[in-house]
């Protein structure tokens, strides 16, 4: 897919994310890092998330990028997208979004951590999160 489409892709209400992201395959990693970096919240927060989604090489540059935004939004579905890299990729980016200002972001990125099985962040929050409800969800989801 050229830029252009991508961008009329993401600019839509609702979106098919799988099909999506097999439409624009691998070779799309470039133009949704430029979508991110565009800062425009309603498209680089979707870009984001397919990033994800699409899971190639470059995919987890793209959320780390996203995850650095000053848009709550876009932080959220960098969040959200951790759950579909490696614990590899996503583990450095969850230790930047788990100290997010944001209790939403902490909270989202306390359940992609768990999904992934990341359990050293689950319990540094748990012990350490100044919020009381994300200290027990880590808890909750953490398994011993």
């Amino acid at each position: 897919m050229e830029l252009d489409e991508l961008r009329k892709a993401l600019d839509r209400d609702e979106l098919n994310y799988p099909a999506l992201a097999e439409k624009a395959g691998p070779e799309s990693i470039d133009d949704l890092e430029t979508l991110v970096a565009e800062d425009e919240p309603r498209i680089a927060s979707k870009a984001a998330y397919l990033a994800a989604l699409i899971g190639a090489e470059g995919s987890d540059r793209v959320v780390d990028l996203a995850a650095q935004s000053r848009h709550d939004v876009i932080r959220a579905s960098a969040a959200a997208g951790l759950s579909a890299l490696s614990q590899e990729q996503a583990a450095p980016i969850a230790d930047k979004l788990l100290a997010d200002p944001d209790v939403g972001i902490r909270a989202r990125t306390v359940r992609s951590v768990a999904s992934l099985g990341i359990q050293a962040s689950l319990q540094k929050v748990a012990d350490e999160d100044d919020d009381s409800d994300i200290r027990a969800l880590a808890q909750e989801l953490k398994t011993d």
